[in-house]
């Protein structure tokens, strides 16, 4: 860490220059010793002077980026240190990114990269949301659209419906034949990019008839409800939190529902196992923390509207530390904790789907792939190697959380997972006060405080991250079926059994 200096702006261009060149040099010549030198280098000049942390983390995401081509460039291994290490420079890179000191150009090239590496793990609904992220701002952001289009078709092959499947596939398509366009923003690409495009969209075109998927598909013409169910579905299409695929397309009213369930699947003869059971109650929880949410941001504090009739009469202390309390901040606060509380179920799920043999008492998102959950070592013999991207999708999302092991190491690649954490446990066994301001507040009395509207960020990654994981497992499941009726293993009597639709006791028969 250098000490806090000034740099004469010429002087910062000109490191700025070198760096870029030399980490270029270095990639394009596989010449590892070089690329961790300059990683060396970009760490050392971390700090309040010029160049920016931001531009500096970029940097080293981009020196990682090299050793993951020079040492393992097609890699499927489960652990992949270079391309961790690669996302998590580039996370800091965004959360750092400031428009003051670095073009806003640079921030869509961060989280381009970051989205495109999300894909590579298998987890296209994250990268999905980063490239809008960009493209909301920069719609012209060329690389953004062609990646877009290309992790759109991606995410189309995981999906086990097949009129959802069709539909993401010709809007893959558009993007993939959008990028042509000559008004188009480039920063800088692959040379041979445009033929990559073409022959993708070209591929797309003689599978799908393309034209007609998207004349027949009426995004916007579908009922959301009047009043209080309107605001509802607009903010969960805004936030994109449907279970359901096509969410992905955007806020569009065809995906305001949750159609996503478990895909056909077999069991061993002999053995009953409630898996759409437990789905059910998975995704009925999952609804129940997103309307909590919705709630909460329509209540007081977060919305100016009058306070609940619970909270009438209800005899609080002013303590002066600016607290938020009210039945409004109460919702806030349970839709954090049931999100928290199901990426634990998703983990008992994958326990009993895949045979693990884990205490479902003891099990977490973050152990349940080891042979010991606790210190996350060696991966089960299970796992290890398993073909199927969806899965590994779910096992890299298992990165943006914290477990609970004993001795098992920090490798968490979301800067933020330790927070997460830390609010958890503060929720469950602590005090953690939400306030309206932070001025004046400490957390040396006992009592652990969050700014109300960060806690609702928190609150709002949270169930992202769970919306991400219940289609995961989804599609991991259909995947692991697949590969069953590949590998014979239905070697038992199968017995196809349809269940009806759950009807609730006040809808008519």
């Amino acid at each position: 860490m250098r000490e806090s200096e000034t740099m004469p702006p010429e002087d910062a261009d000109a490191l700025i220059d070198s760096l870029a060149l030399r980490i270029d040099a270095a990639s394009d010549d596989g010449d590892t010793a070089a690329l961790e030198s300059l990683d060396a280098e970009c760490a050392n000049l971390l700090g309040p002077a010029d160049p920016p942390d931001s531009l500096l983390h970029y940097f080293r995401s981009n020196v990682q980026d090299g050793l993951q081509s020079a040492l393992n460039p097609h890699d499927w291994a489960w652990r992949q240190p270079h391309r961790e290490k690669q996302i998590l420079y580039l996370r800091k890179a965004r959360d750092a990114f400031s428009p003051a000191t670095l073009d806003p150009s640079r921030l869509a090239q961060i989280v381009t990269n970051l989205a495109n590496q999300m894909n590579t793990l298998g987890r296209p609904v994250e990268a999905l949301r980063l490239y809008d992220n960009v493209l909301r701002t920069r719609p012209r952001f060329a690389m953004a659209l062609a990646n877009r289009g290309f992790v759109r078709f991606c995410f189309a092959r995981m999906v086990h419906d097949d009129g959802h499947r069709a539909v993401l596939t010709a809007y893959a398509c558009r993007d993939l034949e959008n990028v042509v366009d000559p008004n188009l923003e480039w920063d800088s690409a692959p040379a041979n990019i445009i033929n990559l495009v073409d022959a993708k969209a070209a591929e797309i075109r003689s599978a799908v008839d393309v034209d007609t998927v998207l004349a027949r598909t009426d995004l916007d013409g579908w009922p959301l409800g009047e009043g209080s169910a309107k605001s509802y579905r607009l903010r969960m299409l805004d936030r994109r939190l449907f279970l359901n695929p096509l969410v992905m397309l955007g806020p569009h009213s065809i995906a305001a529902y949750d159609p996503l369930h478990l895909p056909s699947h077999t069991f061993t003869q002999g053995t009953v196992r409630p898996l759409l059971g437990w789905y059910n109650q998975m995704k009925q929880e999952f609804v129940g923390a997103r309307l909590l949410y919705h709630e909460a941001m329509e209540a007081e504090p977060l919305d100016d509207r009058p306070p609940h009739f619970a909270d009438d009469e209800v005899r609080l202390y002013d303590t002066l530390d600016y607290p938020a309390l009210s039945i409004g901040t109460e919702r806030l606060r349970l839709a954090f904790r049931t999100a928290y509380g199901l990426l634990d179920k998703v983990a008992g799920f994958v326990n009993a789907y895949f045979d693990l043999g884990h205490d479902p008492n003891r099990v977490d998102l973050r152990g349940v792939w080891y042979d010991n959950p606790r210190k996350r070592r060696a991966l089960h013999s299970k796992i290890a190697d398993r073909p199927n991207l969806a899965l590994r999708g779910l096992y890299w999302l298992s990165f943006d959380i914290v477990g609970e092991p004993e001795n098992g190491p920090d490798d968490t690649l979301a800067p933020e997972a330790t927070h997460l954490n830390a609010l958890r446990n503060a929720l469950e066994h602590r005090c953690l006060v939400l306030t309206t301001e932070t001025f004046g507040a400490h957390d040396d009395d006992g009592i652990e405080r969050e700014d109300i509207t960060t806690f609702r960020q928190n609150t709002e990654r949270m169930l992202e991250l769970v919306h991400e994981a219940l289609i995961l497992l989804s599609f991991a499941m259909h995947e692991e079926e697949i590969q069953k009726r590949r590998d014979g293993k239905d070697d038992t009597s199968v017995v196809d059994t349809v269940l009806p639709n759950y009807r609730r006791a006040w809808e008519e028969f």
